[in-house]
């Protein structure tokens, strides 16, 4: 009886169904020199076709590049000429150069109006900044500077008060050093006085971090929005302490102010000042702070006054008898 041998199981080929049957796929991989020597020049091939088309890349952007070079940054026509500067402060045209390192035989295609803008917005004195260009030649910057309300003296800090070169402080507090022609505006404004300050309590560009002193700025803005004559204006604001803070006005005069209730006191002491006035007292100084019984120290006696008219002088006799009519 004849023995069946075992069929060996095997992995059918995929077949693919076509209109002609049954197709199976075969793959081959043949390698042999002459296939590898083919395969090598078509790669060489490629291979220097996108190296001449970056060349002609290259050399196109070379040629945009001089001729945007020739047209409009060689160009005499498109050179800077003017620079229309509009604020409403004391930068000008000389210091503006110099901080934004602007060149002015450049053409006004080559000066970078970000860099510009940003160099002169970094300045502690600037709010705000706007640069653009204006064809042919002129670069147009617009620039809002803080103006100056009071300058700040602190030893402790190096701050040295009313000089060119000290720190000022705008209304809203922030501080900023006097720098160019700022100083012939700013030299007649008041000064607070501080003995002892955090070193980072002022920081430039920034609302100062001190208390009093903003305390004192406030006080100086009252004295500001108030009718209040140039003589009695305060010259400085020294802080005495945490609660107080002294007042020396134009006229040499002295008067003590609260941290608070600055509307209440300045009332005060404009009535007190007035009064003064009128009885041609001098006041020497005034403690504000009380609201009743404000102590008031006056320089010297106060003067009398004289009447306008020398009194006529009347007739003992002539008195008597005009007090005996007026009986009946």
């Amino acid at each position: 009886m004849a023995r069946f041998k075992p069929r060996r199981k095997t992995t059918r080929s995929p077949r693919t169904v076509g209109r002609g049957g049954d197709l199976q796929k075969l793959h081959i991989n043949v390698h042999s020199p002459r296939i590898v020597m083919f395969q090598v020049l078509s790669g060489m091939g490629k291979g220097v076709k996108y190296a001449v088309l970056l060349v002609l890349l290259g050399l196109i952007g070379l040629g945009g590049y001089k001729g945007i070079q020739h047209l409009f940054l060689g160009n005499e026509k498109y050179r800077l000429q003017e620079i229309d500067l509009h604020t409403n402060g004391h930068l000008d045209h000389a210091r503006v150069v110099d901080v934004a390192g602007i060149d002015l035989k450049a053409s006004i295609f080559a000066i970078d109006t970000s860099g510009v803008r940003d160099s002169l917005q970094d300045l502690p004195e600037v709010i705000d900044c706007d640069v653009e260009r204006r064809l042919p030649g002129t670069l147009r910057i617009r620039l809002t500077e803080r103006v100056p309300a009071v300058w700040i003296e602190c030893a402790t800090l190096g701050f040295p008060g009313r000089r060119n070169g000290g720190i000022l402080a705008d209304k809203n507090g922030i501080t900023f050093p006097c720098e160019g022609a700022l100083w012939n505006s700013a030299r007649d404004l008041p000064v607070i006085v501080v003995k002892l300050a955090k070193s980072d309590a002022f920081q430039h560009g920034s609302k100062m971090k001190h208390p009093e002193v903003m305390r004192a700025l406030h006080l100086v803005k009252t004295f500001g929005a108030g009718n209040v004559r140039a003589e009695w204006l305060p010259e400085r604001v020294v802080l005495v302490n945490d609660y107080s803070m002294k007042a020396v006005c134009n006229d040499g005069s002295h008067a003590t102010f609260g941290m608070y209730e600055h509307d209440r006191q300045l009332a005060d002491f404009l009535t007190i000042r007035e009064h003064t006035l009128n009885t041609q007292r001098e006041v020497q100084h005034i403690n504000l702070i009380p609201q009743k019984n404000i102590p008031v120290k006056f320089a010297g006696d106060p003067v009398l006054v004289r009447p306008k008219r020398q009194p006529v002088p009347v007739n003992p006799n002539e008195r008597e008898i005009r007090s005996i009519l007026n009986r009946n």
